[in-house]
């Protein structure tokens, strides 16, 4: 199996421009109806080729248009839900190094406490250099360093010992067989100062 890697060039960069301008666009205004049928409505990065490849991150120019998104759509969304009763958090949360997996949620009072405490707490770390140096708004916001972690069973683990070589734990269940989180890199879970 070949390995994708960002060497290969992905050609149009004015067409992946104008993906990421819309995917912008498109999600400017909370999904209401998903937040009062679902108690969350979120917004991930949803843009052609991204979000389809296995293991791929954007390069540099697009990974720096997709941050300067979330953060647009971050605000918008903080202004749209000022003064609701119906929404108790309202969080961009950054992967890395998987940025792909970053999104931006907002849950009702009765989802909020899972979505704070979503992520095991980690050290405090700075956000990366690949994103910090990206945009200055990143620094209105307070950060929260959590460990992005996959679950594994004993099963899995097993078909591929190698993988305990990685940052790990196991948890152990009361049904049984313990559960291993694998370390894959770390979530900054950025919210507006004020904010619960």
């Amino acid at each position: 199996m070949r390995r994708l890697t960002n060497r290969k060039k992905l050609r149009g960069g004015h067409t992946q421009l104008r993906r990421v301008a819309r995917w912008r666009a498109q999600h400017l205004e909370p999904d209401w109806s998903a937040l009062e049928h679902f108690g969350v409505t979120y917004v991930k990065l949803w843009v052609d080729p991204w979000f389809r490849f296995p293991c791929r991150e954007p390069p540099a120019w697009v990974r720096r248009e997709l941050l300067a998104g979330l953060l647009d759509i971050h605000a918008a969304w903080a202004r749209a839900a000022a003064g609701r009763n119906d929404v108790a958090y309202l969080a961009l949360w950054l992967g890395w190094p998987h940025f792909v997996d970053s999104q931006v949620v907002m849950a009702s009072p009765e989802r909020a406490q899972m979505y704070r405490t979503m992520f095991t707490p980690a050290e405090p770390r700075p956000l990366p250099p690949g994103l910090a140096l990206q945009d200055p708004r990143l620094d209105t916001l307070q950060w929260q360093t959590g460990l992005d972690e996959v679950f594994l069973s004993s099963e899995e683990v097993a078909a591929r010992l190698s993988w305990l070589r990685r940052p790990h734990r196991v948890l152990t269940l009361d049904v049984g067989e313990p559960l291993y989180a694998l370390q894959r890199g770390h979530v900054w879970v950025g919210r507006q100062g004020g904010e619960a």
